[in-house]
């Protein structure tokens, strides 16, 4: 009976440690299901604090580019409005620090970190990131300021795409590291607006493309999440896409235009886009109000009376040209963007008309004529005149400048689809580089060094960078 009596003892004891062992992984099981919980509750509290952080960084800027000083700060909410105050914000458990710096004389990189601490050992952040514009500055909307370097004056392909048998591009738009390109499609079915991944430029690739229907689309304009288009589909000449995530590039809105003429040319500033179309429409240049994107209206048009080949804007203005012979760029007032008012209209001295526009800081317009590029004075808008002129040999269809040094053109010379121009000096400027393509260049854009100019070709992405 003693040996019963110690054996009962002995399995009583065991069953009570695997009891213990039981009870303690289930108690561990819980509560670490009740921190990991709370570590994403932390998270997405973290994550909507940032947010709000950004979103009053916007609404400064917005009502005071002057009050974007580089340095860490905190905010506060008062008298309806939101200012810096202090170097952070402490709100719970959370730390929020905005930090302002300078991009370019008229941008402006904020970041906002927000960090938590749940341990000594245990310290998370979470950083948003946003790129603010001197919308204010009546310069914005003039040559990009990105770092050149390389030699410019003997340019090198880097790479080229493909977009498949029937598709020739029409204009391209770089937010690195995607670029989004248009197309005039052979058959309605083909894809007309597509998403490339560049970050390899020797091999980009096409990540996503949309089919909006007949007639392909002639011109593309990004602002923020938003890619809108000027279309020659009957129905919708003008589009909106979301470009949020851009591996999935949606078609959001469209707008049908009165008329049947094509949308060719679109540009915007802010909450509004302004859209060209070709002669014969009842109203050439719609005014398009994208306070809401996926809600768009028509805040008001106007008659031209001939194609809109381009558009331009400043903060403060909007250049349009057209083909009417003696009515080669509109100037409008764009105080109220969506309420333009015609400035001047100015008239080259010869024949021909402006295809291509840029802007040259302080104020020079980059014309890029049907053989000439010209250099107009134009700080001054009721009294601009010829500064210089180049001869082309061929219609500029899109200008892209980079500071005060270079020009870019997407020709439709027949052995110069690609050209730089020195405009160093607009009293005097030089061709110094070029390439032959096998079809005319559309559109183009500039970014980190690199251009990215449309074809009108199967092979129509072509990226350009400077010999080294």
């Amino acid at each position: 009976m003693s040996s019963k009596s110690g054996q009962s003892i002995i399995e009583l004891l065991i069953a009570i440690g695997v009891f213990v062992l039981m009870a303690s992984a289930a108690l561990l099981l819980f509560f670490g299901g009740q921190s990991l919980s709370i570590d994403s509750s932390n998270a997405q509290q973290a994550l909507d604090y940032a947010s709000e952080g950004q979103e009053a960084v916007r609404s400064i800027a917005h009502r005071d580019w002057d009050g974007l000083v580089n340095g860490e700060y905190g905010l506060i909410y008062q008298n309806g409005q939101w200012e810096f105050s202090g170097s952070s914000n402490i709100k719970e458990l959370f730390t929020r620090t905005i930090f302002i710096d300078d991009v370019d004389p008229n941008t402006k990189r904020a970041s906002t970190t927000v960090t938590w601490q749940l341990s000594p050992a245990h310290i998370q952040n979470i950083e948003l990131v946003q790129y603010l514009t001197q919308w204010e500055n009546p310069l914005v909307g003039g040559c990009k300021t990105d770092p050149i370097s390389g030699d410019w004056y003997n340019p090198v392909v880097l790479g080229s795409i493909n977009l498949g048998p029937g598709n020739e591009g029409t204009d391209v738009v770089a937010d690195l590291p995607y670029v989004y390109m248009s197309a005039e499609a052979s058959a309605a079915n083909k894809p007309d607006v597509f998403v490339v991944d560049v970050s390899d430029v020797s091999n980009p690739q096409v990540i996503r493309s949309v089919d909006i229907g007949a007639s392909g689309v002639n011109s593309i304009y990004l602002n923020g999440d938003f890619l809108y288009a000027a279309s020659g589909n009957n129905g919708r000449e003008f589009i909106v896409f979301d470009v949020s995530n851009p591996p999935n590039m949606i078609d959001v809105a469209s707008i049908n235009l009165s008329g049947q003429e094509d949308a060719i040319s679109i540009r915007g500033v802010e909450d509004t886009v302004y859209v060209g179309r070709v002669s014969g429409s009842d109203k050439e240049l719609a005014v398009i109000d994208v306070s809401d994107p996926l809600n768009p209206s028509v805040a008001t048009s106007f008659e031209i009376g001939g194609d809109v080949n381009s558009l331009m804007t400043t903060s403060h203005k909007l250049y349009v040209t057209t083909d009417i012979p003696d009515k080669d760029v509109w100037i409008y007032d764009i105080e109220n963007p969506n309420a333009p008012v015609l400035l001047d209209i100015y008239d080259l001295p010869v024949g021909g008309e402006i295809i291509g526009i840029g802007l040259r800081l302080p104020g020079d317009i980059l014309a890029g004529g049907t053989n000439e590029l010209w250099v107009l004075g134009a700080t001054t808008t009721d009294q601009i005149y010829v500064r210089s002129s180049l001869e082309i040999g061929g219609a500029s269809n899109d200008v892209a400048c980079v500071a005060d040094n270079l020009a870019f053109l997407a020709t439709n010379n027949s052995t110069k689809e690609f050209l730089i121009v020195d405009i160093s000096n607009p009293d005097d400027i030089k061709e110094v580089a070029s390439f032959n393509f096998p079809q005319i260049g559309t559109g183009m854009d500039f970014a980190e060094n690199k251009v990215f100019l449309s074809v009108r070709s199967n092979d129509a992405l072509r990226i350009i960078g400077p010999g080294p």
